[in-house]
């Protein structure tokens, strides 16, 4: 449990990759934990794979933590893909252009899109 109950992580370990489960609603108040635990999983795996299955909630602080790992990531020859979202998390996503760039398989380059 972390940021007063409101979320929770469970990461799996797999041969070519870590997966991190995100469960709950993440604003604000989960950057600090979020970003600590993406780099930590990063550092010691260069696929990890962010499973929003469970996720009901996130908010402009947590994309731009999304998008800083997947660039974190890729500048160091791995990769973080958005897997399984749902609902508002699927609509946020897509509706920033930010689900195209961190889905599996995606060859864009690690740069965010620009809105005019």
């Amino acid at each position: 449990m972390t940021s007063d109950n409101l979320w929770q992580a469970r990461t799996e370990t797999h041969p070519d990759r870590a997966v991190v489960t995100l469960s709950g609603e993440l604003d604000i108040t989960a950057v600090d934990q979020l970003r600590d635990l993406l780099t930590t999983t990063l550092r010691a795996n260069p696929v990890v794979d962010v499973d929003l299955s469970r996720l009901t909630f996130l908010d402009s602080t947590i994309l731009s933590v999304l998008v800083t790992a997947y660039q974190d990531a890729t500048a160091a020859g791995g990769t973080l893909n958005l897997i399984n979202p749902i609902g508002h998390v699927h609509r946020v996503l897509t509706v920033t252009g930010i689900l195209p760039l961190l889905e599996p398989g995606d060859t864009a380059e690690a740069t965010p899109p620009h809105h005019a």
